[in-house]
């Protein structure tokens, strides 16, 4: 699978970016980030800045463990359940250490999370675009793909939606049919 291909649904949030990097649901979940040359590989195709990584050795072990914090305090929230306090310190932590702000770019109403390089700078801005996510009002704008077989984290861009791509609408309406109509399955397997 090319860069290209496996990267194909980033630009997101940052903090649902990162927490989409596996695929799949509960216990078939793909691991997308497997190895620091992936998660290397990750870096470079996310479209949001990150400072550079630069010649840091990688804890991989770090970074799956805040991912995953990530993923399930996007999860809860998106639940309307509370969030775990140790994920939320793991977080909380990684900003601090990193010692991240936010800056103002050229372009108005328009902002990015700043911190020096390396590896410990790249956990920090992570973070805190998860904090970033959280500590907006709008949480219901958090979801999660109600697709067969996705499961992916999204930011809503309307209030009803559902499916994190029209490709995972297009399925989830098939298989709506697939299932109203069980002969119009039964005939597109022939």
């Amino acid at each position: 699978m090319t860069s290209r291909t496996r990267w194909v649904w980033l630009g997101d949030h940052l903090a649902v970016d990162f927490a989409n990097t596996t695929i799949g649901l509960a216990d078939r979940r793909e691991e997308l980030i497997g190895t620091v040359a992936e998660f290397r590989e990750w870096v470079e195709a996310e479209p949001a800045w990150l400072p550079p990584l630069g010649a840091d050795s990688i804890d991989l072990a770090a970074v799956l463990r805040q991912r995953d914090a990530t993923d399930r305090l996007l999860r809860n929230a998106a639940l309307q359940r509370p969030l775990d306090p140790e994920d939320v310190e793991l977080v909380n932590d990684r900003v601090r250490a990193a010692g991240v702000s936010r800056l103002l770019t050229t372009v108005p109403g328009t902002s990015r999370l700043a911190a020096d390089a390396g590896f410990p700078a790249l956990l920090g801005v992570l973070a805190a675009a998860t904090v970033d996510l959280l500590g907006r009002e709008d949480l219901a704008a958090i979801a999660v793909c109600e697709a067969p077989g996705c499961g992916q984290v999204f930011h809503r861009s309307r209030r009803n939606q559902r499916w994190c791509s029209p490709g995972c609408g297009n399925r989830a309406r098939v298989d709506r049919h697939r299932h109203r109509n069980p002969a119009a399955g039964a005939a597109s397997t022939r």
